[in-house]
């Protein structure tokens, strides 16, 4: 629906009861829609919307107001992260698999069994401690301290840029794993969040240009790979002719 050429163009796609707004930004492919409009003073109105923001590998970040039901893999966004992990069939679990294979959707059975989960020790082996730290520096810098004291804990992103870094995992020497997961916590921190027991939204931090400090592609030098990559999309040519 929306080629990753068009950076920058929102589309509104028609739906049967509402629209939604797609809108590629180069890194991030955010959707909004908006689920409830009402109406506090005359001629003002507050709309209660939904956004999704997708960066094509390893991030889902979801936004609803917290008067919004959801279910299934997004949890019930009732204000208690600890009863989130209920399968399909109501059963609470720990296990990320079990959670997670509760929800497959897979009438054909082509989905590959799940395997065990290896810790980043395992994966990285003798290289863990340099990969580790290289990691820690990456997500501690200045850029992302005030992320740090807003709420934004950085040592679950830690993990997962170490293991994606010893996997291997969307390996580019343009786009190193380890910016690809930098780019997704530097998305989550650059917008309003909530914590349990918030009143309202907490303020975004400013990280633009966090790349510099990091040591990782900027927007531009980021964007072909990303092209590259992810789903298939058409060229350029392809897409102005209509031959897709």
């Amino acid at each position: 629906i929306v080629p990753k050429n068009r950076k920058g163009k929102e589309i509104v796609a028609k739906g049967n009861s509402q629209d939604f707004t797609l809108l590629f930004d180069g890194a991030m492919l955010t959707l909004t829609a908006t689920i409830d409009t009402r109406e506090t003073t005359p001629g003002t109105f507050e709309h209660d919307k939904l956004v999704v923001r997708w960066d094509g590998f390893v991030s889902v970040q979801i936004q609803t107001p917290m008067n919004v039901k959801t279910c299934g893999m997004c949890g019930n966004n009732d204000g208690k992260p600890e009863n989130d992990m209920r399968t399909r069939r109501g059963k609470m679990t720990d296990n990320v698999n079990v959670f997670g294979d509760s929800w497959q959707i897979d009438p054909l059975g082509r989905c590959p069994e799940t395997q065990a989960a290896r810790t980043s020790e395992e994966v990285c082996g003798e290289r863990y401690q340099e990969v580790r730290a290289e990691c820690e520096r990456v997500f501690s810098i200045s850029k992302f301290q005030g992320c740090i004291s807003a709420g934004h804990d950085t040592a679950e992103w830690i993990d997962s840029c170490v293991y994606d870094e010893c996997e291997g995992l969307l390996k580019s020497e343009e786009l190193p794993p380890k910016c690809v997961v930098a780019q997704a916590y530097a998305t989550q921190c650059g917008n309003q969040f909530w914590e349990k027991g918030d009143a309202a939204p907490r303020s975004s931090s400013n990280v633009d240009n966090w790349e510099m400090e990091a040591g990782c592609p900027d927007e531009i030098e980021r964007f072909e790979p990303i092209l590259d990559t992810g789903c298939p999309q058409p060229t350029l040519e392809e897409e102005l002719a209509g031959d897709f």
